[in-house]
C-alpha cells in the first residue's frame, strides 16, 4: 500500500509523492513516552502549535533547556482549522471607520502598518525557507460599482504591502479589465469595473508545519510531551513547579516538573490555563469555513473580496476543491465547544452566491466544513490589540503568554517570546536559521520518531489522508494495522482508535446535511 500525498500543485515531500510502507518492527517500533517526573527546566511551553513550536524551535537553538507540552497532539488545535492561508494582510489596512477620518486616527494607522509590515516579513520568510510547504495561486480581486474602497486605494494598498515586505517576496499585482483577466474563475463573477490580480500562498498543509517545526526544535535539544496536561503551577521563589497528568489512552499518572519560566502558547484557551487565571488576555474570534466543489474551470484559483458586512471574504483552491469563508465573529464561550452552526454555512454560501451569482450554491454542494477560534489580543477582554503581544501575568514573573498571533505570524511571535525569555534568563546563543527539514517519507520512521500516540495523530497530521476529501475516512482500517503493529496496540485499542477517529472527523469537520 502506499500513501499518495499530492498532485503537481499540491505538497510534495522531498520531491517525491508517495509515502512508503514497510513492515513494522513492534519491539523496535514502540513509542515509550518517557517519564518527566522530578526533571526541571529552564522554559516550559504549554501548547504545541504553531507558536508553542516556533518558540521552542527558537529557544532551543539558543541553547535553554526547553519542555514542549500539549494537552493533545501537536499542530491538533487552532493550527489545524485555520484558513491555511499565508496571507498577503491587504485586510489589515482596512479600518472600520470612514475613510476620510483615517488621518484623525493615526495610531490605529501606525499600529496596522507595524502589523502588516510583520505579516509581509513573516509571509518572505516563510516562502524563502519553507517553501515545501507551500503552495502558490493566483488570485484575483473583484472591483464592484459602490465598493467602499476605491480601486486606486486598493492599488496603493497592495504597492504598500509590497513596500513593507521589502520586495522579497512580490505580490505581482496589477489591475485590469475583466477580458484581460478572463479565467474560469473571473468569467463567473458578477458585475464588476475591473479586476486586480495577485500572487498568494497557501499552506500545503499546516499541521505538518506545526509537526517539522516541533521536530526541529527536538533535534535542537527540546524535550517534546503531547497528551500532557497542565492541572496546577505553584509558584516558587527560582521559578515555578508545574503538576502535569498524561491524558493519552491506557496510560495515567501524574509528574512535576521544575522550570525559571512557562510560556503559555494554548492560543484561544490561554486564559483557561491551569495556574494562569487571571483578567483575560484573548478576544476569541470564530471563524468558519465551508469547503464547495466548483467548477473545474476554477481549479488552482483564488479570490479575495469583502463581504456584505465589509469583512474579508476568500475564495480559496484546494486542490480539486475550493473553500470558501471565513466568518468572523466573536466568541466567549470554551473553544472545546465551538463548532459550525447552519446559519454559519448558511451566510457563507450566500456570500459565495453574491459574489457567483449563477452558480446557486446550497447546502448540497457542501463536502464539508470547519471552525476554529483565532485568539486575538486584548487589553479590556472587549476589544482587540492588533499586535501579536507577550504579556506577563501581573504578580507572576517568569509566566507569560503569547497572543494575537495568527499561523501565519507564528515565527514573529516564537521570537518576541524568546527576547522575553532572554530579558530575564540572559542571553546565551543565537537563534535558528536555515531551512526546517522535512520529516521522513517511511510510515514506519513515522510512527517511531514522530510522536504518535493516537491514530488521529497519524492520519491528520503525518499523513496528508486527513486532507483528502474523505477527510482520511477511506483506508483507516489499513493505516489502523500498521499503526497497531508498530505501537502495540490491542485489537480492542485498535478498534476504539478507529472509533474515535471516525467520531472526532463528524465533530469536526461535519457535513452541511449532519448540522443539527
Amino acid at each position: 500500500m502506499t500513501w499518495q500525498i499530492a498532485r503537481s500543485d499540491s505538497f510534495r515531500w522531498n520531491g517525491r509523492s508517495r509515502f512508503r510502507q514497510a513492515q513494522p518492527e513492534p519491539a523496535r517500533m514502540t513509542n515509550v513516552r518517557q517519564s518527566l517526573d522530578g526533571q526541571s527546566f529552564d522554559v516550559v511551553i504549554v501548547g504545541a502549535g504553531a507558536v508553542g513550536c516556533t518558540t521552542a524551535r527558537e529557544l532551543a537553538a539558543r541553547g535553554y533547556r526547553t519542555l514542549l507540552l500539549d494537552r493533545a497532539d501537536i499542530g491538533s488545535g487552532t493550527s489545524s482549522r485555520s484558513s491555511r492561508m499565508l496571507y498577503s494582510g491587504l485586510g489589515y489596512l482596512a479600518v472600520r471607520y470612514p475613510l476620510w477620518q483615517m488621518a484623525l486616527h493615526p495610531v490605529d494607522m501606525m499600529r496596522r502598518l507595524i502589523y502588516a509590515r510583520d505579516v509581509m516579513r513573516c509571509r518572505a520568510e516563510l516562502v524563502e525557507t519553507m517553501p515545501q510547504h507551500l503552495t502558490r495561486h493566483r488570485f484575483f480581486y473583484p472591483f464592484r460599482r459602490g465598493d467602499r474602497y476605491p480601486p486606486w486605494l486598493v492599488d496603493i494598498g497592495f504597492r504598500m504591502m509590497e513596500m513593507l515586505g521589502g520586495w522579497r517576496v512580490p505580490l505581482h499585482y496589477r489591475r485590469s479589465s475583466r477580458a484581460e483577466a478572463s479565467s474560469g474563475l473571473v468569467d463567473r463573477l458578477g458585475p464588476v469595473t475591473g479586476i486586480g490580480s495577485f500572487d498568494e500562498y497557501m499552506y500545503a498543509w499546516p499541521e505538518r508545519t506545526c509537526v517539522d517545526t516541533a521536530l526541529d526544535a527536538e533535534r535542537r535539544g527540546a524535550t517534546i510531551r503531547t497528551y500532557t496536561a497542565v492541572v496546577g503551577v505553584e509558584r516558587e521563589a527560582s521559578g515555578c513547579t508545574l503538576r502535569l497528568e498524561d491524558r493519552s489512552p491506557d496510560r495515567a499518572g501524574p509528574a512535576t516538573v521544575s522550570a525559571k519560566m512557562i510560556v503559555n502558547a494554548a492560543g484561544p484557551w490561554i486564559d483557561r490555563i491551569a495556574g494562569d487565571a487571571g483578567a483575560p488576555r484573548v478576544r476569541g474570534i470564530k471563524g468558519v469555513n465551508v469547503m464547495v466543489r466548483l467548477p473545474e474551470s476554477f481549479h488552482g484559483q483564488g479570490l479575495e473580496a469583502f463581504s456584505s458586512k465589509g469583512e474579508p471574504f476568500y475564495v480559496f483552491p484546494w486542490r480539486d476543491l475550493h473553500f470558501v469563508g471565513p466568518t468572523e465573529t466573536v466568541v466567549t464561550d470554551d473553544p472545546d465547544d465551538v463548532s459550525v452552526l447552519p446559519e454559519e454555512v448558511d451566510y457563507v454560501l450566500s456570500e459565495a452566491n453574491r459574489l457567483f451569482p449563477d452558480l446557486h450554491l446550497s447546502r448540497n454542494d457542501v463536502a464539508h466544513c470547519w471552525c476554529g477560534v483565532r485568539p486575538t489580543s486584548t487589553i479590556d477582554g472587549k476589544t482587540t490589540a492588533l499586535p501579536v503581544r507577550v504579556v506577563e501575568r501581573d504578580g507572576s514573573p517568569g509566566l507569560i503568554a503569547v497572543t494575537g498571533s495568527t499561523i501565519m505570524l507564528h515565527r514573529h511571535a516564537g521570537r518576541l517570546a524568546a527576547r522575553a525569555v532572554e530579558k530575564r534568563l540572559g542571553k546565551r546563543g543565537a537563534g535558528p536559521s536555515g531551512s526546517i527539514p522535512l520529516g521522513p517519507p517511511d510510515v514506519t520512521d513515522i510512527l517511531r520518531d514522530e510522536h504518535v500516540v493516537r491514530l488521529g495523530d497519524l492520519v491528520r497530521r503525518r499523513l496528508p489522508n486527513g486532507l483528502d476529501p474523505d477527510l482520511g475516512r477511506d483506508g483507516i482500517e489499513d493505516l489502523s494495522h500498521t499503526a497497531a503493529a508498530a505501537l502495540g496496540w490491542s485489537e480492542t485499542r485498535r478498534a476504539a482508535e478507529v472509533a474515535e477517529f471516525l467520531a472526532d472527523t463528524a465533530k469536526i469537520y461535519p457535513g452541511a446535511k449532519t448540522l443539527p
